[in-house]
């Protein structure tokens, strides 16, 4: 899949999906008078299907994320010569300025409502919840986003 940079999918999850709509290409081709020859269809069903599953799969996240560890510098020996405990204790400390930050943060309402945004709870649900509009719920996260970004953003450079 040329047209995505880099997906969170391996290659027999692509494999599995191209079987899938191979096989629903088989139930469909008879019935209806398909006029391009079988092995098109083929292969038009399978590329169809195997792009909107890469679709499906990539968001803004996936592409940050991907964008960034495709672009790095640091090559996979650094990375398995430092031990595990390193990461323990960095993530820790990221984790105890996080909430530090949000004890110390004067809307209460920013700690819940940024820990169901990030467990991808639909919006409508979190407005429900805490009974805040639409502009409320993005000042809350855009304001969280950018002071983390500021207080976590030297340690990650």
């Amino acid at each position: 899949m040329s047209k995505f940079h880099s997906i969170p999918l391996e290659h027999q999850d692509l494999l599995s999906y191209a079987w899938i709509a191979f096989d629903e290409l088989l139930k469909v081709y008879q019935t209806k008078n398909i006029k391009k020859k079988f092995v098109w269809s083929v292969i038009d069903a399978v590329s169809w299907k195997c792009t909107d599953v890469c679709a499906k799969y990539i968001n803004n996240r996936h592409k940050i994320l991907n964008m960034s560890l495709a672009n790095s510098n640091i090559s996979l020996e650094i990375l398995e010569n430092i031990p595990a405990e390193t990461y323990k204790e960095f993530n820790y400390v990221i984790f105890e300025m996080v909430e530090i930050y949000f004890k110390k943060h004067k809307n209460k309402l920013a700690k819940p409502v940024f820990e169901m945004y990030l467990d991808n709870v639909p919006k409508k649900q979190i407005f429900t919840k805490f009974n805040i509009s639409r502009n409320k719920f993005k000042k809350i996260i855009d304001d969280t986003i950018n002071d983390l970004r500021t207080i976590i953003g030297p340690f990650l450079d």
